[in-house]
């Protein structure tokens, strides 16, 4: 089968007339407009913050485990402190979801665990059994800061101490924030 040297420029012109049946916009939309990544922006840090979260790490200030243990929770020493920021200083709450371990308490006994809000003094409750424990408490609006960061501490008064390798631990740690 011979191909004729006439059928390649027919071919060629058919190709560009097709080609030129193409309708292009006259116009496109603009791209979607995107804040550009400079690191957290302050809502990142607002609310409350489970442990498990991927951004727990960034609220963390100190004494706190950077270990999450079976995916919820976190150990403590003696005064967890996480970093929050707040949209509104008015009716918020200081809220923690934690616990005292059972097989701490057996060496400790009864603990008293202080509440802080920037470093002022809101509240001390003793716990007199392990167990899981909810605290939640109004915080004074002068206390917060809306243009700032904000940090609650939680100090325990008793560490437990391990006999094996000096291992130091407070409580467990599941949640904690500020909300309204």
């Amino acid at each position: 089968m011979t191909s004729t040297p006439r059928a390649a420029p027919v071919i060629l012109v058919f190709a560009l007339g097709l080609a030129g049946c193409v309708s292009i916009p006259d116009t496109y939309a603009p791209p979607m407009e995107r804040r550009p990544v400079t690191g957290y922006a302050s809502d990142s840090f607002g609310g409350v913050v489970s442990m498990s979260d991927p951004s727990a790490a960034a609220h963390i200030v100190k004494d706190i485990s950077p270990t999450l243990e079976s995916g919820a929770w976190r150990w403590t020493l003696q005064r967890p402190e996480l970093r929050f920021a707040v949209s509104s200083a008015k009716g918020v709450k200081l809220v923690m979801d934690f616990a005292v371990a059972k097989s701490t308490f057996d060496s400790t006994g009864p603990v008293t665990i202080s509440f802080y809000v920037n470093d002022k003094l809101l509240d001390k409750v003793r716990y007199d059994e392990p167990g899981n424990k909810h605290y939640e408490k109004p915080v004074p609006p002068d206390w917060l800061t809306t243009n700032g960061m904000n940090t609650m501490a939680a100090e325990i008064d008793k560490l437990y101490v391990s006999p094996k390798d000096g291992m130091k631990l407070g409580f467990i740690l599941s949640r904690a924030g500020f909300t309204e």
